[in-house]
């Protein structure tokens, strides 16, 4: 199989299916007399088995470190796990940071509507952002 054939089949572009083999993500294939790259099938499972990795949030070390688990004939599979469960300890982390947020910005829309519009000059950029603090605490914050 040609290299747009390994490509396509993925989904990914021929410059994709030559970054993996140069990161030794998949192994350099046979050549024909002209020069032309000839994949094996198995190099096209591990290249899907890349992209479903990268679905996953998995960095190209971490699948770097699975497929050489699987080729020096260890199961993958408890690696592969320990993985996942940093990954969803991580996710809802950045959940919980996101939901804060989430709590900031409509506290301060709700604030924002409450505000009476005020001349420019009140505040250094907007009072929304800035809440309720006067022009001349920021400016001593500010020094």
């Amino acid at each position: 199989m040609y290299i747009r054939d390994v490509a396509a089949s993925a989904g990914l572009t021929p410059q994709a299916i030559r970054f993996y083999e140069q990161l030794g993500l998949i192994e350099k294939p046979q050549r024909t007399s002209g020069g032309y790259r000839v994949y094996s099938a198995e190099t096209v499972e591990r290249v899907r088995f890349i992209k479903d990795a990268q679905k996953l949030e998995f960095s190209l070390e971490e699948i770097r470190e699975v497929i050489r688990l699987k080729y020096s004939g260890q199961s993958p599979c408890d690696c592969v796990r320990k993985m996942l469960n940093g990954k969803l300890r991580d996710l809802k982390d950045q959940i919980k940071q996101m939901d804060q947020m989430r709590r900031e910005i409509a506290t301060c829309l709700r604030a924002s509507r409450k505000r009476a519009r005020l001349p420019h000059s009140v505040s250094l950029i907007c009072p929304i952002v800035q809440g309720d603090r006067p022009l001349a605490s920021m400016q001593e914050d500010a020094e």
